[in-house]
Parts: structure tokens; C-alpha cells; sequence
């Protein structure tokens, strides 16, 4: 069977046909004119997608005109339509932001913001504007008392732009309105390390110290913020603040020390240090009060301290004061060991004092006793004789000093060793020739040297001082067989020893007492006698 094809357009019409057949038409609705013919024909409608665009871009421009003109409410209408209908276009989220800012929406306009930056690519101008708002939103905030919601505002805005320092500081504000102190301090804090040359954050960590009862740590900060600016006018009333409550603590500490309430005293002058830790005076006085309390470190460090701060100023009398009250304090500390047994201590100590004040016989004589007590035997003449050359003659330190070389004398004599006991005997005599014992000592070690015509002379001598003595008397006997102690002085060999014990008198002070034994030494007494001391009433004058 034969399949019939069925052709619905048979035949191609072509482009000059179709012209051709219009003309026909228009000849027969106009006729032969030709007033008509030219009209253009309607244009052609486009896209769905190219409708909405076209609304879109006329609704945008009516509201940047909107916008120009101050009509911030048709504008932000206009902008709505136009996302409506192309929700893509980012410039529109930035434009209806700004228009929601002039209304002041703070919370619109960031919201527009955020949707713009995760479609925008300049990320970072977009932050910047959404931290603006932020920080203006928060100020609007900050201004209504609603310290809470500003300090979040402020918190965001700092988190998008964490090296603008006007948003952190601005939380600041919010934590000390909402009295959250602590968290207000931490914050400044890490604002003073960032930076170090703004007085007012000084100033104002400095505050905050004063709140939480800190006054030297609010005394630093504000001599840090003088630094750097002597004129800070804040800085300087609260400086002058604490400079009338230490004034006060001071006054204080000084009435009650009249009193002898010491223990009150030295709490008023500490919280005068407190108030103004740089004041060497105050140092001074804190000391002296320490140092009769008998709490000998702590005075030195105040002594230290003071002299210390007073460096800077030359002549300072304060200064000046605080050494001496320093080598006092070592001398009075040594006491102190010294009575405890720690001899080695006080040894350290009076080291110290001796090596700010040289020309102190009794600083001298004090280490003498120190090593006297250690054994220290040589050491102790040392100091002894130093007393002697720096202060004026002194007896009984001669014959401290001759009983000293009487008793290394014996302890030579002990081991034999004779000739040097008789040099250490013939100090002794030197430094004190009135002790009969010297001699009759000496007078013993000689005659184990077979030195018999010096042994004599010795025991002539001892005769001549102390008749009475029996050990004396016994002694002679063997030297001087038969012969009376009248006899034996005036003899040659006594009118030799009398004559030597004279020439040497004539260059030794006059002695009213035999020597003294090791229990009538000074003991580390205070001996600062060319050192004016410095008591506690003229201290408060």
C-alpha cells in the first residue's frame, strides 16, 4: 500500500514575496498616501527576565532621587521594590543601609550591611562601614543610659575592626558606667600596652587603682602620665590628692609616735608611703621608727630607699641623715647578733657600716669584739688599733688591746714558742705598762729564754707596781736570793726598772685601774661618738 505524504506548508515563500504581498496591504488600508505608511511598528517585548530588570533599574532610580532629595522613607520603598526584584544586586543592600543610617535604624542598616558583605567583594570597606554604624549605634545607646546594649554594640564594632582603639575604649566607658571595674581595669590594661604615650589612659587605670584602695600603683600611673604630659591637669589634682592624705597619714604618724604608740605610728607612715611611695622624708622617718622597734632590716631598706631617692638632689640634708641613720642601724643590728652569739652576722654588718664610715672609732672597736669572741685573734688588734688611729688617744681601748697581747702572749707561752709570747708581752707592756701581770709574765717567758738579767728587770718592775702581790713575792724569790723587796728596788737593776717605767709613762695616758679582764670589754656597745645620732625628736621638728 502506498504511504501518501502529507506536506503542510507545500511551499517555501520567499522574503521578496512576503515584501510584495505587504505592500498589497498597505495599498489597500491607506490607499495611494503615503502620510501613514511610515509609522514604525510597536517594538517587540523582550524577556520575562528583562521586564523585571528594567522595573528594577526605574525603581532604583527613583530612589537615589528620593534619596538626594531627603525623602529617606520613599527612598528605602523604592529600594525594597527593586530588591524585590533582583535580589542580587549589592549596591541596593549598601544604598537602603544608608538610607535606614539617616533615619537613624542602626539596627536595619547593619542588618542590610551584613547581607551586602557576603555578597560584595570589597569585604573589608564593607566591615568598615558596618563597624561605623555599630559604634554609632552604641554611642545612641551609651547616650540613653542603656549601658548594656551599648557595650554589645561597641564589643561587635570593635571585633570587625580590632585596631580602631575608639571602639575598645568606648566599652571601656560602658564597664564603668555598669560598674564592672575589674573587667574595665583588665581592659586598660591591655590599652596602656598598646599605648604607652596617652596620658589619659594613665590617668584613668590610675583611678581605678584608687577605687580598689591601690594608692601606689594610682601614684605611679600618674607619674607616668606626667611624663608624658607635665601639664595634665587631671593627672596633677589627683597627685595632689594623695600628696594631702599622705600630709595627713604623717601627721598622724607623728602624734602618736610623742606618745610612744610606735606600733600606730609606723601604721599611719605606711599608709603616707602608700599614698606617696617617692618621698624620702617619709622614708626617713619610717625607718627611725622601725629602727626602735628594733626591726633592723626593714629600717636599712627604708635608709636605702631614702638615700636612693635623694641621689638626684645634691646637698640633700635628707639624704645626708639617711646614711648615718644607715650605719647606726648596722651598728644597732650588729649589737643585736652579738648578744644572740651570731658573731659571724654581726661581723657582716659592721662591715658595711664601716665601709660607708671609716673614720667611726667605735665601729672599729665593736668588729674587734666581734672577733675577739671568734677567736679571731689578730683581726681583733687590727680593728683596735684603727679605733686608736682614727679617734682620739683612749685608755681603756689600750689597755683592751694590751690585754689582748697579754692573752696571745700566754697562749705562745703554752706552746713553747718563747720568743714570740715575749714579743707579744713587750706589746702588751707597750700599750699598758701599768699591769704588773705583763711583766711578771714576760719576766716568766724570759727566764725560759735564759734571759736572766731582762727577767730581773721585769720582776723589779712588777715589784715597783704591785709590792702586795704574792705570786710576786714568790717569783722574786727566785731570782733574787736572800734580797728583801726593799732591797731588790733599790738596787741597780731597780733603779733601772724605775727609770724605764717613767720614760715610758711619760708617753702613755694616765691609768687610775689596773686592765680589765675580758668581762668589762665594750661588748659591741654603741660607740658612733663622732656620729651625730639622730633621735626621734628631732626628726619630727
Amino acid at each position: 500500500m502506498a504511504t501518501i505524504r502529507l506536506e503542510i506548508f507545500p511551499t517555501a515563500v520567499t522574503e521578496e514575496k512576503l515584501q510584495e504581498a505587504q505592500e498589497k496591504s498597505l495599498r489597500r488600508i491607506f490607499g495611494t498616501t503615503q502620510t501613514l505608511r511610515y509609522i514604525k511598528s510597536p517594538r517587540k517585548w523582550g524577556t520575562l527576565e528583562d521586564i523585571l530588570q528594567e522595573r528594577a533599574e526605574e525603581h532604583c532610580r527613583d530612589g537615589k532621587q528620593f534619596f538626594s532629595q531627603g525623602e529617606w522613607e520613599k527612598a528605602i520603598t523604592c529600594y525594597t521594590k527593586a530588591l524585590n526584584l533582583d535580589p542580587k544586586k549589592v549596591e541596593l543592600y549598601e544604598q537602603k543601609a544608608e538610607a535606614f543610617l539617616q533615619l537613624c535604624d542602626f539596627q536595619s542598616a547593619a542588618l542590610h550591611l551584613r547581607k551586602a558583605y557576603f555578597m560584595t567583594l570589597a569585604k573589608e570597606e564593607c566591615l568598615a562601614r558596618l563597624a561605623f554604624i555599630l559604634y554609632l549605634q552604641g554611642q545612641s545607646l551609651y547616650e540613653q543610659q542603656v549601658y548594656l546594649d551599648a557595650l554589645e554594640s561597641f564589643t561587635q564594632a570593635s571585633e570587625l575592626q580590632p585596631k580602631n582603639p575608639l571602639y575598645r575604649r568606648r566599652s571601656i566607658s560602658c564597664l564603668a558606667a555598669l560598674k564592672r571595674y575589674n573587667e574595665c581595669l583588665q581592659m586598660v590594661n591591655e590599652e596602656v600596652v598598646r599605648d604607652q604615650k596617652n596620658a589619659d589612659l594613665f590617668v584613668l587605670r590610675a583611678r581605678l587603682y584608687e577605687y580598689f584602695g591601690k594608692p601606689t600603683l594610682c601614684f605611679y600611673n600618674l607619674q607616668d602620665a606626667l611624663a608624658v604630659d607635665p601639664e595634665h591637669t587631671e593627672a596633677q589634682l589627683l597627685l595632689e590628692k594623695l600628696r594631702k592624705n599622705a600630709q595627713k597619714n604623717k601627721d598622724q604618724a607623728v602624734s602618736k609616735a610623742l606618745k610612744g604608740n610606735l606600733q600606730g605610728a609606723l601604721l599611719k607612715i605606711n599608709r603616707a608611703i602608700e599614698n606617696i611611695p617617692l618621698e624620702a622624708d617619709y622614708m626617713l622617718f619610717r625607718g627611725s621608727i622601725l629602727r626602735r622597734l628594733k626591726d633592723f632590716s626593714k629600717a636599712i631598706e627604708d635608709y636605702h630607699k631614702a638615700t636612693e631617692i635623694c641621689k638626684a638632689e645634691e646637698g640633700s640634708q635628707v639624704g645626708a641623715e639617711a646614711r648615718v641613720q644607715m650605719l647606726l642601724t648596722y651598728n644597732d643590728f650588729a649589737v643585736q647578733c652579738y648578744t644572740k652569739g651570731l658573731y659571724e652576722e654581726a661581723v657582716l654588718l659592721l662591715n658595711k657600716a664601716i665601709k660607708g664610715e671609716k673614720k667611726e672609732k667605735g665601729l672599729y672597736i665593736n668588729r674587734g669584739d666581734c672577733f675577739l669572741k671568734l677567736g679571731e685573734l689578730n683581726f681583733a688588734i687590727a680593728d683596735y688599733q684603727q679605733a686608736l688611729d682614727v679617734g682620739p688617744i683612749d685608755a681603756g681601748l689600750q689597755k683592751r688591746i694590751a690585754w689582748l697581747y697579754n692573752t696571745m702572749g700566754l697562749q705562745q707561752f703554752k706552746k713553747r714558742r718563747y720568743p714570740e709570747a715575749e714579743a707579744y708581752f713587750s706589746r702588751a707592756i707597750e700599750q699598758n705598762p701599768l699591769e704588773p701581770q705583763h711583766y711578771l709574765h714576760r719576766c716568766k717567758n724570759r727566764k725560759f729564754l735564759q734571759e736572766v738579767v731582762g727577767a730581773k728587770e721585769d720582776m723589779a718592775t712588777a715589784l715597783l707596781l704591785n709590792p702586795e702581790n704574792e705570786e710576786i713575792h714568790m717569783l722574786s724569790n727566785s731570782l733574787f736570793r736572800g734580797e728583801s723587796i726593799q732591797e731588790v728596788i733599790q738596787s741597780k737593776v731597780g733603779g733601772l726598772a724605775k727609770a724605764v717605767l717613767d720614760q715610758r709613762l711619760e708617753t702613755c695616758p694616765k691609768y687610775e685601774a689596773p686592765a680589765a679582764p675580758e668581762s668589762q670589754l665594750l661588748a659591741c656597745r654603741v660607740f658612733l661618738s663622732s656620729v651625730v645620732s639622730w633621735e626621734l625628736g628631732k626628726l619630727l621638728l
